[in-house]
C-alpha cells in the first residue's frame, strides 16, 4: 500500500513539474514573441513613425502585458501622439511592474510638471533618485532644478543643477538653468558665466543665447546683447524665442 501511495505521489509530482515547466516555456515563448514586436516598434519610434510603432507595441501588449519596458514605450508613443492621459496610465503600469524603474518615475514627474502639478512632479523626480543603480540621475537632478526654479526656490534649484553638472560636466541645459537660479538670487556675474558656459559647450543652444542676451540688455551692454539675439534668430528662426529676440532687437535700435 505504501509503495503504491508513493508511486501515485511521485506521479502527481512529476505531472506538476511537467505542467510548471510547460508554463515556464510558454511564458518564455510569449516574452520572446512580444519582444520582437517591441523591437520593431522601437525602430519605428526612432524614425518618428508613431502610428507604425503603436501598432507593434499593441501587438506586443496583447501577447505579453507584463513588460514594464513595453509600457514605457507605449507611454512615449502616446505622448508623441498627444494622447497624454494614456501616457500617465502606461507610466504607472511600468512602475507597478518594476517598482525601481527610475526612468519611468522621472518621465512621470515630467508629465506632472507639464500639467503644472509641481508638487507631484518633485515627488516622482525624487523617487527616481532613490534607486542607487539609476543610470541617468543627472536627468532627474536637472528636472528637480527646473521644478524648484518654477517655485523660485533658487537654492534648492542650484543644489540639484550643480549635482547634474558634477555628474555630466558638459550638461548645457543644467548650466542654462543654473544661470537662471543665479539671476533669481541677484548674482548676475555668475549667471552670465553659466550662460556663457552653456553656449561654449553647445554653440547651437538658442535658449542660452536668449538668456545671455536678456541679461546683457538689462546690464546696459547693448552691443553684446544684440549679438546674442541675432544668434537666437539664426539658430531658431521660426521659434517663440526668435520672436522674443526680435522684440529686444527693436528696443536696441
Amino acid at each position: 500500500m505504501r509503495a503504491n501511495y508513493g508511486c501515485r505521489a511521485l506521479g502527481v509530482m512529476t505531472a506538476l513539474a511537467l505542467l510548471l515547466a510547460g508554463c515556464a516555456t510558454d511564458k518564455a515563448f510569449r516574452e520572446k514573441q512580444a519582444r520582437g514586436f517591441r523591437d520593431r516598434g522601437e525602430r519605428f519610434l526612432a524614425n518618428d513613425q508613431t502610428s507604425q510603432a503603436l501598432e507593434q507595441f499593441l501587438n506586443a501588449l496583447e501577447i505579453y502585458p507584463d513588460d514594464p519596458y513595453l509600457h514605457y514605450d507605449l507611454a512615449l508613443t502616446y505622448d508623441m501622439k498627444g494622447m497624454f492621459y494614456k501616457t500617465e496610465y502606461h507610466l504607472k503600469e511600468a512602475i507597478r511592474l518594476k517598482p525601481d524603474y527610475s526612468d519611468a518615475y522621472n518621465y512621470l514627474g515630467f508629465v506632472y510638471f507639464r500639467d503644472d502639478k509641481v508638487d507631484e512632479a518633485i515627488k516622482y523626480y525624487h523617487k527616481a533618485l532613490e534607486n542607487e543603480l539609476y543610470l541617468n540621475p543627472q536627468d532627474a537632478h536637472l528636472n528637480l532644478g527646473v521644478a524648484y526654479l518654477s517655485r523660485k526656490e533658487y537654492r534648492k534649484a542650484m543644489l540639484h543643477l550643480g549635482e547634474a553638472i558634477r555628474l555630466v560636466p558638459d550638461f548645457t541645459a543644467a548650466y542654462n538653468n543654473l544661470g537662471k537660479a543665479y539671476e533669481g538670487l541677484g548674482q548676475y556675474d555668475r549667471a552670465r558665466l553659466m550662460y556663457e558656459r552653456a553656449v561654449e559647450f553647445n554653440p547651437r543652444y538658442a535658449d542660452a543665447y536668449l538668456n545671455l542676451g536678456k541679461l546683457l540688455y538689462r546690464s546696459g551692454d547693448g552691443k553684446k546683447a544684440k549679438s546674442n539675439f541675432i544668434q537666437v534668430i539664426r539658430l531658431a528662426p521660426t521659434s517663440e524665442r526668435a520672436m522674443e529676440a526680435q522684440r529686444y532687437l527693436k528696443r536696441l535700435k
